[in-house]
């Protein structure tokens, strides 16, 4: 997956919105970096190292003393992606389809910008498919999950 380092740094920026308050841009990079790697088909090094320190960025504003912080408690780390490759095939794959549907429910956000107030959409369903993609968590709460992005994505396509 060659969007590896944009989830494993947007899993970190959710992390942080945990405990912190969002900026009036982190929904727009959280959108943006979903949209990424489906916008850009060709994903090169400088494009995605760019969009991992977009990331960063707004990470810092969120939470700007986690950056120096001497006892990190890891809530805003970056996402070890090794964990994603070590989970059962199934939840792999549906994790995978979540990551899918987020993506295309962003493409939407990002090229229908103007109209976003129209839409309905709580931004916070991003926030919580990627702490799901990060998470340990039973097949059950995945597919509800899936199912929930499902309506969403039907109802706006």
């Amino acid at each position: 997956m060659k969007e590896e380092r944009i989830i494993s740094a947007l899993i970190g920026l959710v992390g942080a919105c945990n405990n912190n308050l969002k900026t009036e841009d982190t929904d727009h990079v959280v959108i943006k970096a979903l949209a990424f790697p489906i916008l850009y088909k060709e994903l090169d090094e400088q494009s995605i190292s760019k969009m991992v320190n977009e990331i960063y960025s707004e990470k810092n504003v969120v939470a700007p003393g986690c950056v120096n912080c001497t006892a990190p408690c890891g809530n805003t780390s970056d996402y070890d992606m090794s964990r994603f490759y070590k989970a059962e095939e199934e939840i792999q794959k549906i994790k995978l389809k979540i990551l899918l549907k987020c993506q295309n429910i962003a493409i939407y956000l990002y090229d229908n910008e103007q109209s976003k107030e129209k839409l309905q959409i709580d931004y916070e369903i991003f926030y919580k498919a990627l702490s799901y993609f990060s998470f340990d968590i039973e097949k059950e709460l995945l597919l509800e999950l899936l199912e929930e992005l499902e309506s969403i994505y039907f109802s706006h396509t």
